[in-house]
């Protein structure tokens, strides 16, 4: 029987390093009672994927609670290392009692390390003709590689011996002596110093080991000169950093390999799984243990429970088959496919014309389909979208997706949709898919109360048609401007890492992190800021570049050359290579399901993110540009955040101020100050709009402090005087922060929730960011639901004029008129976009005529 046939690879998890790892890899998630998961989650996931291979038998492996025998031997050992997050122990905990209830074998020898422990497992289970893959993110393990030993890396691929030396240079017989030249900052081992990894496997390739190199090292022949001083120098840093990476391999561990999975305690492990509430692995855990007690370990994967086959109703597209595809007597076609892949090899299967070559794409003629009117789909738009740019004139329908979306905010695609709510992963064969959609479909729309049911029918569905449209028709590009400026910041960018060499005072890598680093915080002595969370290193990202401004010349100049890389290589360069040949114009994708606060992104190119606090970054909109006898409006909502604010916070100083159209930053400031606002300064005005626009954003006085240039003191006092002065923004905060901790959820004007457990979470820092999501998603995701509302009500009467909506940037609408209309397009854009709802002050849209998208500002 296939189930009792005994494992022949031996899976081993360093448990401590999955678990760090997925706390990063998955963003904070928290159960209702604030207990943080995430890491349980990615560790669990990973683990069960590994379960399911009949051919595995798991052991996971962790280090012991006491310090080891190199912690003995060395004081500093693993100093460097990042601090581990607060939130992170307990999850590690909570691991152990479910790898115990799931009936892994978990190792903790005191004393050794996981690597130790693992070490000794590979080289037995080797020595025993079974295959050992090892899960860890530390590299000491590349010295137990073999054609049978590998790590399995983050990406599911395995590393073995091969490309040990592909990358490093080294083979895996001299990784420990690679290691004792190069050190390890984040375990705080010091190695040679100065020698860096290529250095270091350039004396391993001439000289074979390092006794061989400390050797020649000795006896004054290794070249260059600054080589043989700096391993000279170091003989006795080196020789203990070979005694610290070596691992032990000969535990006496009373572990039997090869062996047949334990059985656990099912019921526990549930019951552990419910009280995390992570339910999407309720059935996987189940399917697994339950299929382990029977004796049969080689469980299949959960599949959907959705009746009978889909198959034969597939190809017998009937008015009978009630999913799948359906013609029905008004001719109209319901597809419910997830991807466009998928369409055009399921289409070939059903299409009377449909034909395919043997192993190549099936070519459909899609005439066969000829007055489709609505498409229903997970993804409907994507779907519907693929087929208007194949002449086919179709609008996405009923999507799951978006209900599902609006019920939980977090449910963002298809797989995590079918994980939400068909326990199960998303299916692969398009009838699958489509009989998942109709279940969804007749689970989902119960659960949506009565302003979420309007929210759908009234904004996101309508909206999934208006993007559909805007998809297609994209947006004309200059691509000879955009390559000329291109070449400008390019040369730019040459002549400022050439200066900034010059300024270090010898050449180096601008583009290298850890050269950079060295450079600024150990050769100009600048000051080094914090460690970064993840790696313990001294951080050269721009916010920390940022304050050092001022500190020396070499900054100015790095933060430039950072600016003009980023927009050559983000969007001058790739930007005409997207442009579609056939169409002359750029086609983004409009996402409606990814971000929590209801907001639209953009991929391929994501449009949402060209800077435009920059002149350089600015001039980017240049390029973007108007067909011949049309030209480009721009309408952009003027501070509709602050007047939403002003609007549900209902507080009257501020609404007064925007009813009577004064200058909101400078009336700010002057009733926060106590002056004339004729008085108010250009910094005392700065101030104002900085607060303004921070508070929602969870404005510290420690940031404003940085942000203008004055003390700490100053900053807290004007933060202190804005809140007196409208304290009804004050108690908006708490008021909505006390929902957000009573139900879980906080939400917007038209009763869009966003998810925020983040509140009742143990973790300070992880509950103070919930506080900031909680107070700024109901006017960030009000604003988002007015421009939606906006489009859906724009899109026939532009349409009507002969103008097009051509792309949603935040709070701006960038239309395509024709020019001898552009008048009559402006004046409605702006009726429409202000008269979309009544608040207790007015919206404002600043409107914009050109013929490229810079010049319409």
């Amino acid at each position: 029987m296939r189930g009792m046939t005994a494992p022949d690879t031996v899976v081993l998890i360093d448990g401590h390093a999955l678990a760090y790892r997925s706390y990063f890899a998955i963003p904070p998630l928290t159960n209702s009672a604030g207990e943080s998961t995430n890491a349980i989650l990615g560790f669990l996931r990973l683990t069960l994927r590994l379960e399911k291979q009949v051919s595995n038998q798991v052991i996971v492996v962790f280090d012991p609670p006491v310090k080891t025998f190199r912690h003995e031997q060395f004081e500093g050992y693993k100093a460097g290392r990042a601090q581990t997050p607060e939130d992170l122990p307990k999850q590690i905990n909570r691991i152990r009692s479910l790898v115990d209830a799931m009936g892994l074998p978990r190792l903790e020898v005191p004393g050794y390390e996981a690597d130790d422990v693992i070490g000794t497992l590979a080289k037995r289970a080797e020595a025993q003709g079974l295959n050992v893959r090892i899960v860890t993110s530390d590299r000491d393990a590349y010295q137990l590689l073999s054609e049978r030993v590998k790590v399995l890396t983050s990406d599911f691929k395995l590393l073995g011996p091969d490309e040990v030396l592909e990358k490093y240079g080294v083979t895996v017989g001299q990784w420990v002596d690679y290691r004792a030249l190069t050190g390890d900052a984040s375990d705080n081992i010091p190695g040679a110093k100065g020698i860096g990894p290529k250095t270091a496997a350039k004396l391993l390739q001439e000289h074979g080991s390092l006794d061989a190199v400390l050797q020649a090292a000795e006896a004054g022949a290794l070249k260059p000169k600054g080589t043989q001083e700096k391993i000279a120098a170091s003989v006795q840093d080196v020789l203990f950093s070979r005694e610290l990476s070596c691992m032990v391999t000969d535990l006496p561990l009373d572990v039997e390999l090869g062996a047949l999975r334990g059985h656990g305690d099912r019921d526990a492990a549930l019951a552990i799984l419910r009280e995390l509430e992570l339910n999407s692995l309720l059935k996987d855990v189940d399917a697994l243990m339950s299929a382990q007690a029977a004796g049969d370990v080689a469980s299949a994967p959960a599949t959907l429970a959705l009746g009978a086959p889909a198959t034969e109703a597939w190809t017998t597209p009937t008015e009978d088959a009630a999913w799948g595809y359906r013609l029905s007597r008004e001719d109209e076609l319901s597809a419910h496919l997830l991807d466009a892949a998928t369409f055009g090899a399921e289409v070939a299967r059903v299409a009377p014309h449909a034909s395919a070559e043997e192993g190549a794409t099936p070519s459909v003629d899609l005439s066969a389909f000829e007055g489709v009117r609505v498409v229903n789909a997970v993804n409907a738009k994507a779907l519907a979208t693929h087929l208007q740019v194949r002449g086919v004139s179709v609008e996405p329908g009923e999507d799951p997706l978006l209900i599902a979306y609006l019920l939980d905010n977090t449910v963002t695609n298809a797989s995590l949709l079918a994980q939400a709510h068909l326990g199960a992963p998303w299916p692969d064969d398009a009838p699958t898919r489509a009989l998942a959609t109709a279940q969804l479909l007749t689970a989902l729309r119960p659960q949506l109360d009565e302003k979420r049911a309007q929210l759908y029918k009234d904004v996101e569905r309508p909206l999934a048609h208006v993007l559909a449209r805007m998809e297609v028709r994209g947006v004309r590009l200059d691509s000879a401007y955009l390559r000329g400026l291109s070449d400008s910041l390019g040369a730019r960018a040459q002549e400022l890492d050439a200066r900034i060499q010059e300024l270090a005072g010898h050449p180096f890598s601008v583009n290298s992190r850890d050269q950079l680093e060295s450079v600024l915080y150990d050769e100009l002595g600048l000051a080094s800021g914090k460690k970064t969370k993840l790696t313990g290193k001294r951080s050269t990202a721009v916010s920390a570049l940022e304050p050092l401004r001022d500190e020396h010349p070499i900054i100015p100049l790095l933060l430039e050359y950072r600016e003009l890389t980023k927009l050559k290589g983000t969007y001058l360069d790739p930007l005409p290579n997207l442009v579609n040949p056939l169409t002359g114009r750029l086609h983004t994708t409009f996402a409606q399901t990814a971000v929590a606060t209801g907001r639209l992104s953009s991929l391929n190119p994501n449009l949402q993110n060209i800077p435009i606090r920059s002149e350089t970054g600015r001039e980017i909109r240049k390029g973007f540009i108007a067909d011949d006898g049309f030209c480009l409006i721009s309408a952009d909502y003027s501070q509709i955040e602050l007047r939403l604010l002003a609007h549900i916070a209902d507080d009257a100083l501020m609404q007064e101020a925007f009813v009577g159209g004064a200058d909101i930053h400078r009336r700010t400031a002057a009733q926060v100050l106590g002056v004339m606002e004729d008085l108010v300064t250009p910094n005392q005005r700065r101030a104002a709009k900085t607060v303004n626009f921070g508070v929602l954003y969870g404005m510290s006085a420690h940031r404003l402090s940085n942000d203008l240039g004055i003390s700490f003191a100053e900053a807290s006092r004007f933060i202190e005087r804005y809140f007196a002065t409208y304290p009804r923004i004050r108690e908006y905060i708490d008021a909505t922060l006390a929902f957000g901790r009573e139900h879980g959820y906080v939400e917007t004007m038209y009763g869009r929730r966003r998810l925020v457990p983040e509140l009742r979470s143990a973790n300070r820092t992880m509950r103070e960011a919930g506080e900031r999501v909680a107070y700024n998603m109901p006017i960030q995701g009000t604003a988002a639901d007015i421009i939606k509302i906006a489009m859906v009500e724009l899109d026939e009467q532009l349409s009507a004029l002969g103008a097009r909506l051509l792309l949603q940037v935040h709070d701006e609408l960038l239309i395509e008129a024709p020019s001898d209309r552009a008048d009559e397009v402006a004046a409605l854009t702006r009726r429409v976009m202000e008269g979309v709802v009544t608040l207790k002050v007015p919206l404002r849209v600043e409107i914009g005529t050109g013929p490229n998208w810079y010049d319409t500002k």
